[in-house]
């Protein structure tokens, strides 16, 4: 593994060509592959770290169960080729870009057993502003493109992308925001403060589930007040080690005047999966009626009762096992698309994406996103707008506009849920 990493970064550097065009800005693209999972096998994942001077490293991973080897007769080894490219642009709405460059990277092994594949590449950016990068990733012998959209924020040396998480063991990055006491962690500052001390704030919070998007409500304010706090010292290369040893979310700040820094979370252990039945219940709040709920909440075999519910939704077991992956891969996807600072099935986003399904379009900009249910300038279609929150935690935090308008559109998607006709081919 750790040669492979070496043989990334040495290809990364040599064959990344700069270059600078004008093309369509994002917030005028469709962007709903973002949220689609299920038939995109390639689903790369990539961390972002600030380092003096300007430069900013993308690390990046990639698991070869992802990709499509294929054998050469000649010699019986096998090889999987990826092309990494991207687009650099000042922000969503320009169509100017800074930079763009491009690669194709060839893995070749005698063995089809499954590992990941870890890399990175560099930018030299300006301090002092944000910028979005579009990075797309290809499996060359499954003509299969798979698209991220990611924030590269250098406005101070103190936010969250001026930290990264390694995994102690192996010393690379842990690339996830989240984690259990399992695992051991290192945390890297790259010292543009001169900083010999990390003040942590934990939180143990829970909160609560978006109510419906017709339900107007004001959202209490976040207290900030931690519920303890302690202070990691660091070492001569500015690191220190970490483990998340409770449930609820770790604060790292290096600048006590600031509320920026390093989040990270504990939430359940099979987390953005759920296996416990009590989850999978709470889940079921939006299409179940009242009395519903509560009989599933106070049954003595919880299990036995979410399977009858689902039976009984579907009038066949079969029917009933396609809604139950429908379900709960949506669920799934919800916290891997939209974690913030609660798991992402919860928030505003989530529960649309759980009773909707992805949507058809989706258009991003700087200040929020736009969700389209049908086809666009149709009378008939559902349009959501969120509203992105300037949160110290997360950078994926959204809040609905809500409005009595959209009761209609949801009763009829939460009855097809209650009919069983909701299709299983979300993606």
């Amino acid at each position: 593994m750790n040669r492979f990493f070496s043989i990334l970064v040495i290809v990364l550097a040599a064959y990344f060509f700069q270059g600078c065009a004008s093309t369509k800005s994002i917030s005028n693209s469709n962007l709903s592959s973002l949220y689609k999972r299920g038939n995109k096998l390639l689903e790369p994942e990539f961390d972002v770290f600030h380092k003096k001077h300007g430069q900013t490293d993308v690390h990046f991973k990639v698991n070869t169960k992802q990709l499509l080897y294929v054998r050469n007769p000649a010699d019986s080894l096998y090889s999987g080729k990826i092309k990494i490219s991207y687009l650099l642009y000042k922000h969503f709405d320009s169509n100017e870009l800074i930079d763009s460059a491009s690669t194709v990277l060839t893995d070749v092994t005698d063995s089809l057993q499954s590992k990941n594949l870890y890399g990175k590449f560099s930018l030299t950016i300006p301090i002092g502003n944000r910028y979005i990068l579009r990075v797309k990733t290809t499996d060359l012998n499954r003509k299969q493109e798979t698209e991220k959209l990611i924030l590269l924020d250098r406005e101070t040396p103190t936010n969250r992308q001026n930290f990264l998480v390694l995994n102690e063991k192996t010393n690379l990055p842990f690339f996830k925001k989240y984690g259990t006491e399992k695992d051991s962690l290192r945390v890297v500052y790259n010292m543009l403060l001169a900083a010999d001390k990390v003040t942590v704030d934990f939180y143990q919070r829970d909160f609560p589930v978006a109510p419906p998007p017709f339900a107007v409500y004001n959202r209490e304010p976040f207290s900030y007040e931690p519920d303890s706090s302690f202070t990691v010292t660091t070492g001569s290369d500015s690191s220190f080690h970490f483990t998340p040893s409770k449930k609820g979310f770790y604060h790292f700040k290096v600048d006590n005047k600031s509320r920026e820094g390093l989040t990270f979370y504990h939430f359940d252990k099979q987390f953005p999966e759920i296996y416990k039945v009590e989850d999978m219940i709470s889940a079921l709040r939006f299409i179940t009626s009242k009395r519903e709920y509560e009989q599933l909440q106070t049954a003595q075999n919880k299990k036995v009762a979410v399977d009858s519910f689902w039976i009984q939704l579907a009038d066949s077991k079969k029917r009933a096992r396609e809604l139950i992956k429908t379900f709960y891969n949506r669920v799934q996807n919800a916290n891997y698309f939209f974690t913030s600072y609660k798991e992402g099935w919860k928030t505003d986003r989530g529960i649309v994406y759980l009773v909707f399904g992805p949507p058809e379009i989706v258009y991003k900009s700087s200040t929020g996103e736009s969700w389209i249910y049908g086809e666009e300038n149709n009378y008939l279609s559902t349009t959501f707008n969120f509203v992105k929150m300037n949160n110290p935690f997360s950078d994926n935090d959204y809040l609905l506009k809500r409005s009595p308008s959209y009761k209609n559109a949801w009763y009829r998607a939460v009855e097809k849920w209650r009919e069983g006709r909701v299709s299983s081919l979300d993606y």
